[in-house]
């Protein structure tokens, strides 16, 4: 998973650069059994590029993976995968693709679709190919990554059968091929991948991907306005879509679309605006609905500046924000303050305070610190975030109180969303960040490697420390979940020592509908379920 992305988005903001679009909240003009959807604009809907929200939600439709999450036990459950077997060491995976299953096109998934679109997506360097080369360490990865060869030399494919040969253990590879870069690709996505990413085949794939899952795209992406899917009618999985069409309209402004579905002009909105968090569920009444969020938000601090640098200024930083007030006054009580780097959701280990003092609110203790460090108080302080969708009030609370805590000069700088992508890539950030998260896989691995590993896909702090990899790597070679669980609890003990972030709190998913339709659902990763949404009759 990249920096720039799914890294960034939480409880209430999530990636959206496009103006609002048109339309009525009829849906589709071809069925009365569609509905629309709020959405923002996706940087990409390739399945080994797409690794933010608002491309997930549209891909987690048009694409199904090997497995699944169950949302009540968190264990894996094969979905296109036939079976999924680990050799004694944890190195060797076999996994067998169900016979039966079509791409929208008509043509068959094999498990040569898997592995052609995992090989296109390291040798192109998209965006996840960090689960190749880095999370899951599949042999042969890095010479893909080089462009040595085409293909990784630990995947095999025979038949319906693929044997994946990983150059270290890990015990989350069910869980963790659920994921959106797993997903296959039919031979036209395949072959736009061979093109390159620049090419002008991959560009005609993204806007018209051919998937596997419940609906298939209704024409092409129209950028900044809408993605209209349709009911793929040969499909076989068990989460078959309910409604014939789903229209994704596509927003810039939360309050925008807040209004649309007050109005009746969009069924289902699952991104409110903080102003609305407090007052929405009198305002729908039954046409609210709720649930546990794996978004996690944090405050990051630039690595690479040396007024950062100093552990006790992260500290005095941390210890100077008032969680509990931010809930409270912004996110009328909808939001958990995080003492942990790892969302309660995930039961394995879950801790319930283990950064202890650097995030408990102590003004006297965040001013020593801060003092002490010589931190230089007559430069202003830039606190960065991305613009456009309700960041703004809880940054400018957290700006007032580092002002008023710490005696410093604070100024939020908010930036488009491509704008913020391209700043957290080349790390122009001067001073502390908007960082935040939700969930891949039901793991810690998953909040503690890819932001905090040296080389973690979404490290976009540069934080960096060896013990913590070491410890990270032992736990995934655990088959005991015991045992796991203590390295997962060393790597997280270092990284809270040295506080490259400060957790800020834990979100809680939250949408409204209009009544055509029936109440959301989410599954386990966090993703509404529009295949569940039922369009009501009359």
């Amino acid at each position: 998973m990249r920096t720039a992305t799914r890294a960034l988005i939480g409880a209430v903001a999530v990636a959206l650069v496009a103006s609002a679009c048109g339309g009525g909240g009829g849906g589709s003009e071809e069925s009365a059994n569609s509905f629309s959807a709020h959405s923002g604009e996706p940087e990409s809907l390739i399945p080994g590029n797409t690794n933010e929200s608002e491309g997930g939600k549209i891909s987690s439709l048009l694409f199904s993976a090997l497995t699944t999450t169950d949302p009540k036990t968190g264990e894996s459950v094969n979905r296109v995968a036939e079976s999924v077997e680990g050799s004694e060491d944890m190195k060797t995976w076999t996994i067998k693709v169900k016979d039966g299953m079509k791409f929208h096109n008509g043509e068959d998934v094999t498990a040569e679709s898997f592995v052609g679109a995992w090989n296109g997506t390291v040798y192109n360097a998209l965006g996840n190919s960090y689960f190749f080369t880095d999370l899951l360490r599949v042999k042969g990865a890095a010479d893909v990554a080089e462009q040595k060869t085409k293909e990784m030399s630990g995947l095999e494919t025979d038949g319906q059968t693929i044997t994946m040969e990983l150059d270290a253990a890990n015990r989350s590879v069910p869980l963790i091929i659920a994921y959106t870069a797993f997903y296959p690709m039919p031979e036209a996505g395949v072959e736009a991948l061979a093109k390159g990413s620049k090419s002008a085949a991959y560009k005609k794939y993204q806007d018209a991907p051919i998937g596997n899952g419940p609906y298939a795209m209704d024409g092409k992406w129209q950028h900044n306005e809408q993605i209209k899917l349709k009911k793929y009618g040969a499909y076989k999985g068990d989460d078959e879509g309910k409604a014939d069409a789903i229209t994704f309209k596509i927003y810039s402004n939360p309050d925008t679309a807040y209004n649309d579905v007050t109005a009746g002009n969009l069924d289902v909105d699952d991104n409110l605006p903080p102003a609305k968090l407090g007052t929405a569920p009198d305002e729908f009444g039954d046409r609210y609905a709720d649930a546990p969020s794996s978004s996690f938000t944090s405050l990051a601090f630039p690595q690479w500046e040396k007024a950062y640098q100093d552990v006790r200024v992260r500290q005095a930083f941390s210890m100077a924000i008032d969680r509990e007030q931010i809930d409270k006054k912004i996110f009328s009580g909808t939001v958990d303050p995080a003492k942990s780097l790892v969302t309660p959701l995930i039961k394995l280990g879950t801790r319930d305070d283990p950064c202890g003092e650097p995030c408990t609110f102590n003004v006297t203790k965040a001013k020593q610190l801060l003092d002490e460090a010589g931190f230089d108080k007559s430069k202003t302080v830039e606190l960065w975030f991305n613009t456009g969708v309700g960041n703004e009030d809880w940054i400018n609370a957290v700006a007032g109180q580092l002002r008023k805590n710490l005696g410093i000069k604070v100024k939020p700088k908010g930036l488009a969303w491509a704008q913020y992508l391209d700043a957290t890539d080349k790390h122009k950030q001067n001073g502390p960040f908007r960082y935040a998260w939700i969930m891949d896989y039901p793991s810690p691995d998953n909040y503690l490697e890819p932001l905090y590993g040296t080389n973690g896909s979404s490290n976009t702090t540069g934080y960096s420390n060896k013990k913590v990899d070491a410890a990270l790597n032992k736990a995934k070679e655990q088959t005991s979940d015991d045992e796991a669980v203590k390295y997962y609890h060393q790597a997280e003990d270092m990284i809270l020592k040295d506080l490259p972030v400060t957790p800020l709190w834990y979100g809680e998913e939250q949408a409204v509908v209009s009544d055509r339709v029936s109440s959301p659902t989410w599954d386990a990763h966090g993703y509404l379920q529009y295949e569940k949404v039922e369009v009501k009759e009359g």
